[in-house]
């Protein structure tokens, strides 16, 4: 009787531990999945802004550029080399500009790529705890049902008695 209370104990605990293994696993997934999500929001935001300060860089480069050619005009040094490398400087200075966006962008790009790839291997590695864990529950459980087996069949006056061992330090 007292065999097959604990086989029966011994199974239910099984069965726990498998269903809680697959609830943290299904948990694991939705959380990584929502990582996932997060980070495409990430990147779509951090792009929005980059386009932005590319635009930004060209209005006002259209800007300067208009006033530098209007005083040119007004001036009467239109076509002159002080016009022309202000606006050379000009070109080179927005090219600069959107060139350091475009760096930014790039860093940014990246930074999400791997904390994606972070997650992706916490998730991984979260499964292979279950599974570990599982297995320690499933031999916690085994072990002792596997020595009592031994010992029955070593001393068969005993075969089927409870006995209870009790360590002392």
């Amino acid at each position: 009787m007292a065999i097959a209370t604990s086989t029966i104990i011994a199974a239910a605990a099984v069965a726990v531990a498998a269903g809680s293994a697959y609830a943290a696993n299904e948990q694991s997934k939705d959380a990584a999945s929502s990582r996932k999500k997060a980070g495409k929001v990430s990147q779509a935001e951090q792009d929005a802004k980059a386009n932005e300060g590319r635009r930004q860089q060209i209005r006002e480069e259209r800007v300067r550029r208009a006033s530098i050619m209007q005083s040119s005009e007004n001036t009467g040094v239109a076509a002159s080399s002080g016009e022309l490398g202000s606006l050379s400087a000009l070109g080179s200075q927005v090219g600069g500009n959107v060139s350091s966006i475009n760096q930014q962008q790039s860093s940014a790009n990246a930074i999400t790529g791997y904390n994606q790839s972070a997650a992706n291997l916490d998730y991984r590695a979260g499964q292979t705890q279950q599974i570990g864990n599982f297995a320690g529950t499933v031999f916690g459980v085994a072990a002792p049902m596997a020595i009592k087996a031994q010992q029955d069949l070593a001393n068969p006056k005993t075969a089927g008695k409870t006995t209870q061992t009790v360590f002392t330090q």
